[in-house]
């Protein structure tokens, strides 16, 4: 059972980490409720490691460096979409030289490529609107 609740709790610390950036006090809400959780549950290993958590956020956390971090990752989901932008036009001139060729098993691969080189865009292009949406709550 504290196991369980020990997976729980980690898995929900990793999450919060790399799911979306935080304000310094959403990262304090967070650990305080794990920290009830774990006292609950009479896990006294991670609640020492929640208590260590909560104690690194109050020393270390700024929201100016919530918001920094907020908007490079801005920048890296933009670096991220212009690279899948660029890749879906590279697998479209492939398709082009695939037609003109005029070979159905190449074509059908070419298309197939642009199917998926779409669905990376589409996906570079939602992580992109998120982390706006985080740098514009943070500011």
């Amino acid at each position: 059972m504290k196991r369980l609740i020990l997976s729980i709790i980690a898995a929900g610390l990793f999450s919060t980490c790399h799911a979306a950036t935080n304000s310094c006090q959403e990262q304090k809400d967070d650990i305080s409720r794990k920290l009830a959780v774990a006292k609950e549950g009479g896990d006294s290993y991670a609640e020492r490691r929640l208590e260590t958590a909560l104690s690194k956020v109050n020393t270390w956390c700024t929201e100016g460096q919530q918001s920094n971090k907020a908007g490079n990752e801005v920048r890296e989901k933009e670096r991220k979409v212009k690279k899948a932008e660029l890749e879906l036009e590279e697998a479209q001139d492939d398709l082009a030289e695939a037609q003109q060729d005029g070979r159905a098993s190449k074509i059908r691969d070419k298309t197939r490529k642009i199917e998926e080189k779409k669905l990376k865009l589409e996906s570079a292009k939602e992580e992109l609107e998120e982390a706006k949406s985080d740098y514009q709550r943070l500011n």
